[in-house]
């Protein structure tokens, strides 16, 4: 493993533009709160797969329902099974969804709340803000009414 400094006297001077701001806060976060941010909460399978079954359950109900008479009894009972096993996946899978979908809202607000609500400090290049009472003006003499 070569550590030798590099010349970079051929490259163009990096330009840097900056935009002040008042503060930044800087977050410590571990490995798996990272992960965790990085991939999103593993839960969000669980929505997709239910909105999928549910859709393919549904179909298969208004199959079953619009349909008067089945040429095979078999297709029959394969659609009153896709129905059945597709409702019940499809509404067991959004309540694992409900159940664990704050997960990443969870770890936001726990790497949130390791830096203390801000108090707003008093700069000298803050500027009070006045009421028009407060300012002294010159008064504009009343017109004659008439």
């Amino acid at each position: 493993m070569n550590t030798a400094p590099k010349d970079y006297s051929g490259d163009k001077p990096l330009q840097v533009r900056r935009g002040r701001v008042e503060s930044v806060d800087l977050y410590e976060i571990t490995d798996s709160e990272l992960e965790l941010l990085e991939k999103g909460s593993p839960v969000a399978l669980y929505l997709n797969f239910a909105v999928f079954l549910v859709s393919i359950a549904f179909s298969a109900l208004v199959a079953l329902c619009t349909t008067i008479t089945f040429k095979y009894e078999i297709m029959k009972l394969i659609f009153v099974v896709i129905t059945i096993v597709g409702t019940l996946l499809g509404g067991f899978l959004f309540i694992l969804w409900r159940r664990g979908r704050a997960d990443v809202s969870k770890t936001v607000e726990k790497i949130r709340g390791r830096i203390p609500p801000d108090v707003t400090p008093n700069l000298p290049s803050e500027v009070e803000t006045k009421t028009p009472s407060s300012l002294h003006l010159p008064q504009k003499p009343a017109e004659p009414k008439g």
